[in-house]
Formats: C-alpha cells, structure tokens, sequence
C-alpha cells in the first residue's frame, strides 16, 4: 500500500507543481494588469486636472482686472490678483504669486495690449491630495505615488508625467503576498482532495494490484537471501562484492575478503542427521553475522561454505578477523555438535575482478585444507605492473 501511494504521490506531485506554477503565474499577471490599469487611468486623470488648470489659466489671462493691472504696471495689483486666482504670473521676468516646489507646471501666454510680455503658469501639486483625486475606488488595494525620473528598478509601473516627474502605481508588497497565498492554498486543497480521491480508489479498486507488488518484492527478496540462514546468497554476494571492488577502485581503498569452509561437516550429517547439520549452518551464520563490522557482507558461497567481504580492510586485518572467526566457531559447539572452520584470506589487486579475487581467497582456503584444516591461510600476491 505504502509503495502505491508513494508512487501515486510523484504525479500528483508534478501536476500541482504545474498547477501552482500556472496558478501564481495568472496571479502575477493578473497584479500587473491591474496596476498597469490603475496607472494609465490615473495618468489620464492627471492629465485632466492639468488640462482644468490651463482653461483655469486661459480664463485668467483674458481677465479686465488682469490686463487693467498690467495696463498701469501696478505690481500690488498684479500680485494680489495672482494670489486670489491661486496662478503663477512671470511679467518681464518678474514674477507674482506662490511658487510651489513640488508641481507640475503648464504654461499659458500672457498678452497685453498685443503684445507677449510674460506667461501664467498653471501649477499642479505633486501631493496626496492630487493623489487622493487620482485613485479609483476599484483599484483592489493598488496604490498611487509621484516617483522621481529616471527611477531605478522598482516594483510596480511608473508613467512619465513631466521631464523628471513620474507616476507609479503598485501592490503593496504583502497584499501581492495574500493573493499568491490564496493561490497556493487553492492548488494545496484541490492536491490534497486528489490525493485523498485516489488513495480511496486505492483501498477499494487495487488490492490485487497491492498483492501481486508484495508478491513480486517477496520474490525479489527471496532470490538474494539463503532461506536456511538468511544471510544473502551467492547471487547477492557476487553483486556486493563487484560493486564493493568498483568502489574500491574509485577511491583507493583496500578490499579483503575471507572464504570459511566448516571441516568435516559431512561427519555432521550422517551422524545427527541433516536437521541437526541445518541447526549448525544457522547458529555458525548467527556467529559470523556478530562479529561482522557495520560495511561487512556476510553470506553463504553454498553448502557449508561462508564468504565474507570486508571493504577497507589490509591483508593483516582480514587475517585477524578470519581467526577470530575460526576461534569463535571452534569455541560454540552445539548441543553435542562441534566442528572448526578452515579460512581463505586475500585482498584486491589493481586488476582483480570478483572472480578473481574470490579464486585467490580460493587458494588460501584449499591450502588451509591442504595444511591440516582448522586454520587461515593468507594468498599474498603481487600487481603484475609492480613486479616488472
């Protein structure tokens, strides 16, 4: 069941991430929509009040009191004038009424008696309250505010309003957060509702599919571990053991290995049978998988034949630990049960592969038969590139 839903949870996976990517990217899109929107029509509106300021200006300029003040040359009269009418006047180059610092400015041509002799300026207030006249009531949390020109990389759009005055509409930063949110949490409890769709189709549709994957990873499983001991089996520990040496060649590591043959184990079975026989295999497994260090590989070769693969490990050390095996082995007899144990000892060379590393642990092994059983013999060799 754990394997189904762990396999059904990749592609549920993958389409929420398309989803959520799809998802976010509308939200994205749909934020600069907006704020693109906001900004072009608060331009617009800009534009407007100018406009309403020039006309304001023209209306002004064509003043009687106007033009009979300039008529005289009376400056009192020019100034109060400009101040009640709230316009910037320049008259031969002087000028009457509040200049404000922060505005936009629009020109009108002031004429008296035909003839051009200054301009009213029109004057825009780069403030909130101009602000506050630009915003739209539907404007879904986007906001307005004047940006010096040029402007670096900010969030949001800025459209120019004047040589160096800009307007720039943008989504606060944690209102954008809240709508990218709301999209994950969408995409989360439609994945969610999916993944809960499916693990009931699960449970009520796919038992036979569940049985036939325990079947399958049972039988996997059995044709790399020896029934008898449960150690792995020589399929298993050729497959260990080749890619104990691949390793052993990528990094420089010594690779020992030791072959342990019980002695006179055929003595066993005929004299307590080969239950009895079967009982001794296990309880020698159960020693030699004790005294194995975390990394080992212990299994049975066949019969009462044991292979041990020791990564990182010298000639020296592998010798020591085969007799400590053998030593372990002669002092655990069973019941009324004892044997010993003859051991094969050898490490790796440069150009060793499994076979034949094993057929020099081999050696050793037949040796020690060879030399009155009950002991280890160790294959010292030589790289054939070291001898020349």
């Amino acid at each position: 069941m754990l394997t189904l839903a762990a396999v059904a949870i990749f592609p549920i996976a993958f389409v929420s991430y398309v989803v959520v990517r799809d998802e976010v990217g509308n939200v994205n899109h749909s934020i600069d929509f907006e704020v693109r929107s906001v900004a072009l029509a608060g331009k617009a509106g800009f534009d407007r009040l100018i406009e309403q300021r020039q006309l304001h200006a023209v209306a002004v300029a064509s003043s009687p009191a106007l033009q009979t003040a300039l008529g005289r040359h009376d400056r009192k009269s020019i100034a109060r004038f400009a101040r009640r009418n709230d316009v910037l006047l320049e008259v031969n180059g002087q000028l009457y009424g509040q200049s404000l610092a922060h505005a936009v400015r629009s020109r009108v041509q002031l004429v008296s008696q035909g003839r051009a002799i200054g301009s009213i300026i029109a004057q825009l207030p780069l403030d909130s309250a101009t602000l506050g006249q630009l915003t739209l009531t539907n404007a879904q949390g986007v906001r307005l505010a004047f940006a010096s020109l040029p402007a670096g990389a900010v969030h949001g759009v800025i459209l120019p309003l004047a040589p160096h005055v800009g307007l720039r509409a943008y989504l606060p930063g944690q209102l954008a957060s809240d709508r990218r949110n709301a999209a994950y949490r969408r995409v989360t409890e439609a994945g969610l509702l999916a993944l809960l769709a499916l693990m009931g189709l699960t449970f009520v549709v796919a038992r036979p599919l569940l049985r036939a994957f325990r079947w399958t990873e049972e039988q996997a499983s059995e044709a790399r571990i020896d029934s008898l001991t449960g150690l792995a089996n020589r399929r298993a520990a050729e497959e260990i053991l080749a890619a104990e040496i691949s390793r052993a060649h990528r990094f420089k590591h010594e690779l020992a290995v030791v072959l342990l043959d019980l002695d006179r184990f055929k003595e066993i079975n005929d004299s307590f049978g080969h239950a009895a026989g079967d009982t001794m295999l296990r309880a020698v497994s159960r020693l030699l998988t004790s005294l194995a260090r975390q990394g080992d590989t212990v299994a049975r070769w066949g019969g009462e034949e044991f292979v041990v693969v020791l990564p990182e490990t010298d000639l020296p050390g592998a010798h020591r630990f085969a007799e400590r095996l053998r030593r372990t082995i002669e002092a655990h007899p069973v019941g009324e049960m004892r044997t010993t144990a003859s051991c094969g000892v050898a490490t790796m060379l440069p150009e060793d592969d499994a076979e034949a590393l094993l057929g020099a642990a081999d050696q050793g092994l037949y040796r020690a038969k060879s030399n009155g059983r009950n002991r280890t013999e160790s294959v010292v060799r030589s790289s054939p590139s070291k001898v020349a």
